[in-house]
């Protein structure tokens, strides 16, 4: 991970955190943060997921999650701007859970969400009508596939999102060597 020399990151979540009320616990402990030294948090995947530790993303727009409701997610990061933190989002986009069967009846369709993609957003190795992966495939759960225009159009808008209405400064790609594509977006 890239940081500035002057930078001091700190990862604020561990793979229990999600049973913890974690964005308003985290908010309680901002202030100690800071105190420590740290100027930048890495904070785990924000967005709704089937797995409650965030890895099986979903709607990607829905901030609701396992760690807590949007309006906390908010309140921590507001608090965190306060105090001179940057809030750096764990974001998964190499694979994504649908919503939906498609025709291989595989869940690789995301009808009724934002990001309403068909198949062809899904790689051919894993079940969708997409082109082959360009990189590892995440078995068991639909790889997203990067070659396509509208795939990374959309992620680019959801990252842009995240930045300019949720506030989160920085990104942390999980599973990148999933996304081999990741470096055109």
């Amino acid at each position: 991970m890239l940081l500035s020399k002057n930078r001091q990151l700190a990862m604020a979540f561990n793979w229990e955190s999600h049973k913890h009320n974690w964005w308003s616990n985290l908010e309680g402990r901002v202030a100690d943060i800071a105190k420590s030294g740290f100027t930048s948090v890495w904070l785990p995947p924000p967005t709704q997921s089937l797995s409650p530790e965030g890895y099986l993303p979903q709607n990607l727009y829905s901030l609701d999650s396992c760690y807590g409701s949007l309006q906390q997610l908010n309140s921590l990061i507001q608090n965190m701007n306060d105090h001179n933190i940057r809030a750096m989002a764990d974001v998964v986009i190499n694979h994504r859970v649908g919503t939906t069967k498609g025709s291989t009846g595989m869940y690789n369709r995301y009808d009724g969400i934002p990001i309403s993609w068909d198949e062809h957003a899904v790689t051919s190795c894993s079940g969708g009508k997409g082109n082959k992966s360009t990189g590892d495939n995440f078995d068991g759960v639909p790889n997203i596939d990067h070659t396509q225009p509208f795939v990374r159009k959309d992620i680019i808008e959801w990252l842009i999102w995240l930045r300019e209405t949720i506030g989160f400064q920085d990104f942390r790609f999980d599973f990148t060597k999933g996304a081999v594509m990741l470096q055109s977006l």
